[in-house]
């Protein structure tokens, strides 16, 4: 339906184009004979070709950083929307509203950009709202769409080209945001124009790790971090070892050792993906195999895999009732039993140490906590799959916005201001007013995102680099340009002054410290073979099939680890996954992977 809105939206519009070029015409059709109006007008036209030179020529004297700053003659009104929700900073002032914030009033006062809100409504409206708003024909001018929506309004036409103003104001600090490997723009082209902004994440964050509490992994003889096992069969070894072990002093022994969730293949905490990952196996995604997408929920080696993790529940690693409980529920039991210090093992993410094994290092501060091999049956570095394009969202513009390069330079000026105002230093300066201006300025209540999908990484080397040269003090020049850096510095700062406190230590081990979480996904991202998963859009299909799939899937492969299901019927899983709108998923993501690569 929303594509059939769209189509009759642009169609209205072209029509109209049309009779304005036809009344222009007609206004000058019978000037043949004012010979002298000719000539003023040719005149007029070489006078304004050699303005527009000489200007053309002062603006190519410019960097793009400064062109990006320039503020506009004459007031240039972007219209906008907004799908509300209130500021995450606790600091914001009561009475400050999106149309009174710091970014309206200042990118009036300083760009000359008058910022309007058509309209605001809760996030529960929005999708309604802006069906409505677009069926009656009213784009915004600056905004941001899923990548569905993308699609549909860059194929019919809805959207401004801005290839243009991409090469116009390239500059690095922009390209962070939204070409941070120098491909990731690539997923805004039709046809080799940039009809949008991608605003994404780092494909990295998808690598897994094993986190180990040598702490108590004394008491089975592992004393340093060499010894922590590379092979399943060394990690089975040390699992049989925790079994024998009484951690509650109760004289019970015997497991679970490894903690386990029914959201076992993306809750990055507590799950099954780096047993899935050693075996090159993934419950979902979309990789290329010779020109065509295949599903990896549905490969033969998943078999290996559920047979592993169903001989490990067999030998009591995981908690027989695992997949009654939801990792992400409020007070999990799962996530209480790692606090309280039951597991020495921990499957996760990079962010696992700043929640919750920050916690488990406050009330046992004497845990100490260490990232491991990734697992394999050979002990190599495993192929990782990763998303090619890790796109959230697009910042687009609305096709008849009169200043489509308004959108480069609000997004420079918020991150110009974002970083001169977070640095440390600058807000222990500020005066009381100064202070709200910062605290009125809220990010969510803008069109458009100034994160950069790499500034975990980037973070970690220019920070690490920085305590090499023993510096506990530097200047914006010594800063990387993302919005994360001046947190990050002072999360260094805080655990070099509190090394014991365990909240300190979550957030540098996790983000900071050469042999933390950032770090491990640095090195496996860099070292690994790596696949792609092609797809980032949601299908026809997809809508109307995808979730009780993936409900398929997930009860399948549960029932399968906990033996309730035998591993012999995974073919029979496979025919009913492609029966059941697998196949039409695959008809339709492969004709859209055909036409978009």
């Amino acid at each position: 339906m929303k594509k059939k809105v769209i189509a009759m939206l642009l169609s209205a519009a072209m029509t109209a184009a049309c009779l304005a070029g036809c009344g222009s015409n007609a206004s000058t059709s019978g000037g043949s004979t004012s010979t002298g109006g000719d000539t003023a007008n040719t005149e007029a036209a070489a006078d304004t070709g050699d303005s527009a030179a000489a200007a053309d020529s002062g603006e190519s004297a410019k960097s793009a950083e400064e062109l990006l700053l320039e503020p506009y003659d004459e007031p240039v009104d972007i219209h906008i929307v907004l799908q509300y929700r209130e500021s995450e900073d606790p600091n914001t002032p009561a009475d400050c509203t999106p149309e009174t914030s710091t970014a309206v009033r200042l990118l009036k006062e300083e760009l000359n950009i008058n910022l309007i809100y058509d309209w605001i409504v809760n996030a529960d409206q929005y999708e309604e709202k802006f069906g409505a708003e677009l069926a009656a024909g009213n784009l915004p001018d600056v905004f941001m769409v899923n990548p569905n929506d993308f699609e549909d309004l860059a194929s019919q036409g809805g959207l401004a080209d801005l290839t243009e103003y991409y090469e116009k104001y390239r500059c690095d600090d922009l390209d962070n945001i939204f070409n941070y490997d120098g491909n990731f723009i690539n997923v805004a082209k039709k046809d080799g124009s940039i009809y949008g902004l991608p605003m994404g994440t780092d494909p990295a964050q998808m690598t897994s790790q094993m986190i180990y509490n040598m702490t108590q992994l004394e008491s089975v003889g592992i004393t340093s971090a060499d010894q922590l096992p590379k092979t399943i069969e060394e990690f089975e070894a040390l699992c049989d070892k925790l079994m024998e072990v009484d951690y509650n002093g109760d004289g019970k022994t015997g497991g679970p050792v490894i903690p386990a969730c029914k959201n076992y293949m993306d809750a990055q905490l507590a799950d099954f993906q780096p047993f899935f990952h050693a075996y090159e196996t993934w419950a979902d995604g979309w990789y290329d195999k010779d020109g065509t997408l295949q599903y990896a929920g549905i490969d033969e080696g998943i078999k290996t895999t559920l047979t592993k993790l169903n001989e490990w529940y067999d030998k009591g690693y995981f908690q027989k009732d695992f997949a009654a409980y939801d990792i992400w529920a409020a007070d999990s039991p799962i996530v209480n039993d790692i606090v309280a210090g039951k597991y020495a093992i921990v499957p996760a993410s990079w962010w696992v140490p700043n929640w919750p094994l920050n916690t488990n290092k406050v009330e046992h501060p004497d845990s100490n906590w260490v990232i491991g091999p990734n697992l394999s049956p050979d002990g190599n570095q495993p192929t990782i799959m990763v998303d090619r394009y890790p796109v959230n969202n697009f910042v687009v513009v609305g096709r008849d916005c009169k200043n489509p390069e308004a959108v480069f330079k609000m997004m420079y000026w918020s991150l110009q201001y974002t970083l001169e105002n977070s640095n440390p230093e600058r807000q222990n300066a500020m005066t009381e007013e100064e202070k709200t201006e910062w605290y009125s300025y809220v990010y969510t209540w803008l069109p458009y995102r100034i994160y950069s999908p790499t500034c975990l990484r980037t973070n970690f080397e220019v920070i690490n680099k920085l305590a090499e040269e023993g510096k506990t003090e530097i200047t914006d020049a010594d800063a990387a340009k993302n919005n994360e850096f001046w947190g990050s510095w002072a999360s260094y700062l805080n655990y070099k002054e509190n090394p014991d406190d365990g909240v300190a230590w979550g957030t540098y081990f996790s983000r900071l410290a050469p042999e933390g979480g950032v770090a491990n996904m640095i090195k496996t991202i860099e070292t690994a073979d790596i696949i792609y998963d092609e797809v980032y859009v949601t299908t026809p299909a997809m809508v109307s099939r995808k979730a009780e799939l993936d409900k398929l899937r997930n009860n399948t492969f549960l029932s399968m680890v906990m033996g309730e299901t035998p591993i012999s019927d995974f073919d029979k899983f496979v025919e009913q996954w492609k029966a059941q709108g697998g196949d039409e998923i695959a008809k339709e993501v492969n004709e859209w992977y055909q036409n978009n690569k």
